[in-house]
């Protein structure tokens, strides 16, 4: 499976063609379920919620940039932010 990874961390998978698995922390994937319910789907590791899932063609053109930047943020060390422009 395709992977987006900082500095080793994954972040993000892409499993399929159709589909992105964005590792955004528990209360933004519940978020993006509520606000986009036939786009993003939860899905779980065992016990604990651990990314929502994408539907690429369905997915605002937005949406997509704004959680791969949100995970990025949380997973890249603190001294890459700065490589990001607009984010801090």
């Amino acid at each position: 499976m395709r992977s987006i990874r900082v500095r080793g961390r994954i972040f993000a998978t892409v499993p399929d063609d159709d589909h992105m698995r964005i590792m955004v922390d528990e209360s933004d994937i519940l978020a993006a379920v509520a606000e986009f319910p036939g786009v993003c789907t939860p899905s779980w590791w065992g016990k604990r919620l651990a990314c929502v899932v994408v539907d690429i063609q369905a997915a605002p053109t937005d949406l997509l940039p704004e959680l791969l930047t949100q995970t990025w943020l949380r997973k890249a060390p603190k001294a890459l932010h700065s490589l990001l422009p607009g984010a801090i």
